[in-house]
């Protein structure tokens, strides 16, 4: 994978804010989830391609695991099984989380587009480095997420094979694991194949959000700091400065609707699994600390942190999200533009008020002290 989308900002070479979704969508399109054009010649392959995918980690999946207990249950020990149901809870979460993605994944594109119309102002007064940043560390949080859902994957199918089960117990058709070494790594190839893609669809539902969340919260600083800004440079024209107030306008309607687009894909997701990962952590946990092997006691600790990570980022930048809006609020409000009275000058030098009253009375009070003191009053008589 490229690192080209990690770099730091150089001079002449930023990049905008739709690439921080780069790595996202090459792996949404590794699993099946965006498809070529339909003229394009492996249109129909690719559909086929996705739909074994997706079939046998969104639906299969969630079915074998529970069909297995049922069919096998004498065949697992305390520790094989908590492995597999605090699993099967999430995967039976992640079907559910399918079904409400996959018909609006059409609005990724849809909010790249906003998110060009949003760079435009931003670039032009000299912010393409704070967006290349951003889009540098959304791709760095993916690879954080890659690497802690990959190493749970990885060190759970290790485990199965060190300690002769498969990795998650899930039901195989006409594939009994027990009868043979050969039929033991069939069918855990066919889990771990399974495994794998399930967990990459859970990671991918998981990190958008948080990428979704951080480019709105660069966008409303962004936004608040050319509010600040406004009536604030003196060799602006009052049109000038006015033409600049109707953009930040139009800026706030378009953040508006980029977070009115996302909410499908955010809201619904995070709510099912709000319902699963309570019980999934703490099948987890009762698992790690009472049964787990050396083996499968790592693999269930990364399951634990990669349960923590799928809900608790977004939820921390929804609530910085909150407290942006509360700034934008106060940038308004303290603006120049809110914060001008309605001021009469007399003479264009005195503004007409009480103060500027009661200083012409002092004065003619001095008036009165100065004539006392010269004696002026004395010589005139």
């Amino acid at each position: 994978m490229s690192v080209e989308y990690l770099r730091p900002p150089s001079l002449g070479d930023l990049r905008p804010s739709r690439d921080a979704f780069t790595y996202v969508e090459k792996g949404m399109r590794f699993i099946g989830w965006m498809p070529p054009s339909r003229d394009h010649p492996k249109y129909w392959s690719y559909c086929a391609y996705a739909f074994l995918v997706t079939g046998l980690a969104g639906a299969y999946m969630p079915f074998g695991f529970f069909l297995s207990y049922f069919v096998n249950f004498s065949g697992f020990t305390p520790g094989d099984f908590l492995t597999s149901i605090q699993v099967a809870f999430n995967s039976a979460c992640l079907g559910v989380k399918l079904i409400l993605i996959l018909p609006n994944l059409w609005r990724f594109e849809q909010l790249k587009q906003l998110l060009d119309i949003l760079d435009r102002p931003c670039i032009q007064e000299g912010a393409g480095e704070v967006i290349h940043r951003c889009v540098a560390r959304c791709n760095f949080i993916y690879m954080v997420y890659q690497t802690a859902y990959t190493s749970y994957t990885v060190l759970t199918c290790a485990s199965s094979f060190l300690t002769g089960s498969t990795p998650w117990g899930i039901y195989i058709p006409f594939v009994d694991s027990h009868s043979s070494k050969q039929a033991f790594l069939i069918a855990a190839c066919i889990e771990s194949f399974m495994g794998a893609a399930a967990v990459i669809m859970d990671q991918f539902i998981d990190v958008y959000p948080v990428i979704f969340g951080i480019i709105l919260r660069t966008h409303m600083k962004l936004l608040i700091a050319r509010v600040e800004r406004l009536r604030r440079g003196q060799s602006q024209s009052d049109d000038e400065e006015y033409a600049k107030l109707v953009n930040c306008i139009k800026d706030h309607k378009n953040i508006l609707q980029f977070s009115n687009d996302i909410r499908p894909l955010v809201t619904g997701p995070i709510f099912a699994q709000f319902l699963s990962i309570g019980l999934s952590l703490g099948l987890a946990m009762v698992n790690l600390m009472f049964f787990s092997t050396i083996w499968t006691g790592m693999a269930t600790f990364v399951f634990i942190m990669v349960l923590m990570i799928e809900t608790f980022p977004f939820c921390f930048i929804s609530e910085l999200i909150a407290d942006d809006c509360i700034d934008l609020t106060h940038a308004i409000f303290h603006s120049d533009w809110t914060q001008q009275p309605i001021v009469f000058i007399a003479g264009g030098i005195f503004p007409i008020c009480m103060r500027t009253n009661i200083e012409m009375a002092k004065l003619a009070f001095s008036v009165v002290t100065i004539v006392k003191q010269m004696n002026i009053v004395e010589k005139l008589k």
